[in-house]
């Protein structure tokens, strides 16, 4: 019984910080996507205008939403990958 299970904890490590990364670019496109709503509330007024503002604000919200889903993937890809590591380096110990 030669073979072993190898890990690539650096790709999983990437993956993890990828997502991280994708995480705040969409926290990005939120905060533009509110200020440039906000900065039109001057120049759009009417009944279009508060049926496109309660539409932005769901979209926003969904957004928000998503990210938070985005970052908590991150957060769990994370720690499903320090519990291997931690587990490879203990699992030893079993066999002695």
């Amino acid at each position: 019984m030669s073979e072993q299970i190898v890990y690539n904890h650096a790709a999983v490590g990437g993956l993890s910080g990828d997502i991280a990364t994708q995480a705040a670019q969409l926290m990005e496109i939120h905060d533009d996507v509110l200020h440039i709503t906000q900065s039109l509330a001057e120049f759009f007024q009417g009944h279009g205008a508060t049926a496109f503002f309660e539409a932005q604000q769901q979209m926003l919200h969904g957004l928000q939403d998503m990210i938070q889903t985005v970052s908590l993937h991150g957060h769990t890809v994370n720690t499903v990958h320090d519990n291997a590591i931690n587990t490879d380096n203990q699992i030893g110990g079993f066999f002695l």
